[in-house]
């Protein structure tokens, strides 16, 4: 067996019908889908991501990006985005793993290789996510931790190693600055991190670009043109995608739309409704129930 059909072998193993399934490891996610997917929207998490089996395309903005077994994706910030898979069926599903980016342990990288490493290497660039090739070492990696779920005492004793060893291959690849950008201080990506993690707890409650320029400690000018060339949105326009988003996600898995309308942060359901329409084509009563996207 190839170490490219292993791979998809055993994400099949442990995920035996369509939908996602949490391991023992922390923040490793498996995902299967027999059908394809037309584009949907979801939030992508700052996640590494990888396709065993079939093809997944991720879309924000203007930006768009395909991920394959040959490629994997690396998203760094909590980003409203539609997504679709292609090219699977019944008898080739599409297999995916979703691993959560630890800052911590970046961060603990960092300081190890550039201890050692020339200054060259030890800044950061711009970017929010990317599509970058699937090297043999980073598949040989995640064979490896996956393999651990079969003993629970292996899973537990040796799973921190090779999540510290996955995120130095990730790290150390063409695109690792995606990484430090969730942690490196003077990129102006991770300026705009904490201020969507702060949407990201707060998008509940009233906001609006005073409130959240004030966190920022930037002025409300200054936060609308950094965010905005990050995340291709205004920081308005983000507060409203993220609910959206949400809401959605809240109707594929069952809530009733008012339920929804309360959950997400809107105070009229009549307004939810418009946006809602205004943003999707189809009211929230019109959503079909089934089962969210994950990235």
């Amino acid at each position: 067996m190839s170490i490219r059909s292993e791979l998809a072998e055993l994400i099949h193993r442990h995920v035996v019908s369509d939908g996602e399934v949490a391991t023992a490891v922390p923040g490793l996610v498996l995902y299967r889908r027999s059908e394809p997917l037309t584009r949907t929207p979801g939030i992508y998490k700052p996640s590494i991501c990888i396709v065993a089996q079939g093809r997944k395309s991720m879309h924000y903005g203007d930006n768009s990006y395909t991920y394959d077994p040959d490629n994997y994706l690396i998203s760094s910030l909590t980003l409203p985005a539609e997504a679709e898979i292609l090219d699977v069926s019944a008898d080739e599903p599409f297999l995916a793993l979703i691993l959560a980016v630890d800052r911590l342990l970046v961060s603990r990288l960092m300081i190890e290789i550039d201890a050692v490493s020339v200054a060259s290497e030890t800044g950061a660039a711009p970017g929010i996510c990317i599509s970058s090739p699937l090297t043999e070492r980073l598949r040989l990696s995640l064979i490896r931790l996956l393999r651990l779920l079969d003993d629970p005492l292996d899973c537990s004793i040796l799973a921190p190693n090779l999540l510290y060893e996955l995120h130095y291959e990730v790290l150390r690849g063409p695109h690792g600055y995606l990484l430090r950008n969730c942690v490196y201080n003077d990129s102006r990506s991770n300026r705009i991190a904490p201020i969507v993690h702060y949407i990201e707890e707060n998008f509940r409650r009233p906001l609006d670009i005073e409130t959240i320029a004030r966190v920022a400690g930037m002025s409300a000018s200054t936060l609308y043109q950094y965010f905005r060339d990050v995340t291709s949105m205004s920081p308005m326009q983000f507060v409203k995608s993220l609910r959206l988003h949400q809401a959605r996600m809240l109707l594929l898995s069952g809530s009733q739309a008012s339920e929804a309308c309360y959950r997400v942060g809107y105070s009229s359901p009549s307004q939810f409704s418009r946006e809602f329409k205004r943003f999707f084509g189809d009211l929230p009563s019109e959503v079909p129930r089934s089962n969210g996207v994950r990235a």
